[in-house]
């Protein structure tokens, strides 16, 4: 059964169930690419690495793996047990990881990125640290001659740049960015009440773009994932809906109701 809206399910923003949509759309999108790509291509998940250093509290929560060992050996001990003490000692600076997985579309002939699917998360749009570690890998793609889509499915957060003259305010939206065409690129908003726009993925110069529709994507993620019997479409979205876009999805979901299918049923519609 596939969500009740006509495109972006605005339930499926929920905080606590966005990484597992996350995954699972990205898994949908690779089938479906793979199954639409020219054979020399091939589109696979990855995931890009960010080192942070670590602030002096999370050093402390982390613990000193060192101390113990220096306690209860001691300096003699560590002479007793055959060890050779450092002439210096430092402390190495811990690092925490962080990565996002995303869509790349590699060129078989010579193993060479040549498109880069972003699906956003909420740590892209959140000011901070992650969200600059993210625009300066949007920045390499695009320096590098990579196509970028990106794909804005969050009404929450700080928009990214869209660059130049911005475009209509929306929900959602959809960035394409072709190497042979920067530093022009296509945007596509669309909003809670529309159908995903069919958009294109970019590949190679002289070659037609893959037409990518979201909605079939959306739908298998929804059905595997079984979200249908986690949301609870009886209370608002999180986070809220404006209105009048509120007012339409409580008619639309009200309409889509297990009594109202029953009762069109029984009048025949």
């Amino acid at each position: 059964m596939p969500s009740p809206f006509p495109g972006m399910d605005p339930y499926l923003e929920e905080p606590s169930l966005w990484p597992d949509l996350h995954g699972t759309m990205l898994v949908a999108l690779r089938a479906a690419l793979n199954a639409a790509l020219p054979e020399r291509y091939v589109a696979s998940i990855d995931r890009y690495v960010w080192l942070h250093e670590t602030d002096e509290d999370t050093r402390e929560r982390l613990g000193k793996p060192d101390v113990f060992v220096t306690d209860e050996i001691g300096v003699a001990g560590a002479a007793a047990a055959g060890t050779i003490a450092a002439p210096a000692v430092v402390t190495l600076q811990v690092v925490r990881r962080q990565g996002n997985r995303y869509l790349r579309i590699i060129d078989r002939r010579n193993r060479r990125v040549i498109t880069v699917i972003e699906l956003l998360s909420p740590s892209n749009k959140d000011t901070g640290r992650d969200r600059e570690d993210y625009l300066n890998k949007r920045n390499e793609y695009l320096a590098t001659g990579t196509n970028l889509v990106e794909i804005d499915l969050l009404r929450a957060g700080e928009r990214l740049p869209l660059g130049e003259p911005p475009p209509v305010p929306a929900d959602y939206y959809i960035l394409v960015s072709r190497a042979v065409d920067f530093p022009r690129a296509g945007v596509w908003p669309f909003s809670v009440r529309d159908s995903f726009p069919i958009s294109a993925v970019p590949l190679g110069p002289g070659e037609d773009p893959v037409p990518l529709d979201l909605k079939p994507c959306l739908d298998r993620a929804y059905d595997e994932a079984r979200y249908a019997a986690e949301l609870d479409y009886t209370r608002p979205p999180t986070p809220p809906l404006r209105e009048p876009d509120a007012t339409w999805a409580r008619d639309l979901l009200a309409a889509r109701s297990p009594q109202s299918a029953q009762t069109n049923q029984l009048r025949g519609e």
